[in-house]
């Protein structure tokens, strides 16, 4: 069985180190906007499929300008290969005029307990306990995304389902693939900006471009839901910034991400709400 996700970012190797790929709609964010984590994954395939080592460490990226659905190309410039990491320059687009440009370090992931750690998950009720629904506000029509990965907010960071928004830009949720697929860390690089924007937790909602990101894998998950902590630290200047902390099903810190953003500027009107509010009876 193909799961979406590998199929959406398959990559075609063309020699020289460029390879064709076949953007998905479904991985969007809103009217024929990607989201950007997938874009993310899909620079990380062809870097590793360029040889190396098998899994991302490290995944810096900067969004240049939008890539729409349907065909491109990525190419992939090694940089160094050694014994600990491997890392390459990857760009998706035309070569004059890339849309994505990132730098991956690759690196082979052990398992093992950390020597330390201060990033214990927070509290958060159970999958079958919090608020399963399509995140709003994207678009007229619901995000793909949702189509394509399972969400399970948690109700005390989730008021802004059900038209009461809260006053810090702050999201903890449990997330997964609906076809099943496991998550591994080229699944866990998605994950990282696949979470709605944390400024719709205070009921502001709208496409909140990326301008950069970067994001860091520090464990193969365990199977299972993973558990997804978004907060902004800051939002102002016009800029907003965003931290996500990822564990898997055992509690195991497995990804970190960071990034700089342009975030929503549209509040939660009176009228949205009462349509949230109505909206509740469909919340599971």
């Amino acid at each position: 069985m193909t799961h979406a996700f590998d199929a959406a970012t398959s990559v075609r190797a063309q020699g020289n180190g460029r390879y064709a790929a076949t953007l998905d709609p479904v991985w969007g964010v809103g009217e024929n906007l990607l989201n950007g984590g997938y874009l993310m994954a899909l620079g990380v395939r062809a870097a590793l499929a360029d040889g190396g080592h098998p899994d991302p460490l490290a995944v810096s990226a900067t969004f240049l300008r939008p890539l729409p659905a349907g065909e491109t190309v990525v190419s992939v410039h090694p940089l160094r290969t050694g014994r600990t990491v491997s890392s390459s320059r990857v760009s998706l687009g035309a070569q004059d005029s890339p849309s994505v440009d990132m730098q991956v370090t690759a690196a082979t992931l052990t398992g093992g307990d950390p020597v330390w750690n201060d990033a214990a998950p927070p509290p958060i009720a159970a999958p079958e306990d919090c608020l399963r629904t399509a995140m709003p506000g994207a678009g007229p029509t619901p995000p793909g995304l949702t189509r394509v990965l399972d969400y399970a907010f948690d109700p005390d960071t989730s008021g802004f389902l059900t038209g009461t928004p809260g006053s810090a830009p702050l999201l903890n949720l449990w997330l997964r693939f609906t076809d099943g697929r496991p998550v591994d860390p080229l699944g866990l690089v998605l994950f990282c900006d696949a979470c709605p924007p944390v400024a719709f937790a205070m009921g502001r909602f709208g496409w909140a471009p990326t301008v950069a990101m970067q994001v860091l894998i520090r464990a193969a998950p365990a199977p299972g839901w993973c558990q997804v902590e978004a907060r902004a630290r800051s939002i102002g200047g016009g800029f907003s910034d965003e931290e996500v902390l990822v564990w898997d099903s055992s509690g195991t810190l497995v990804a970190q991400s960071r990034q700089v953003a342009v975030p929503p500027r549209t509040p939660l009107t009176s009228a949205r709400a009462a349509q949230a509010t109505e909206r509740r009876a469909g919340l599971a």
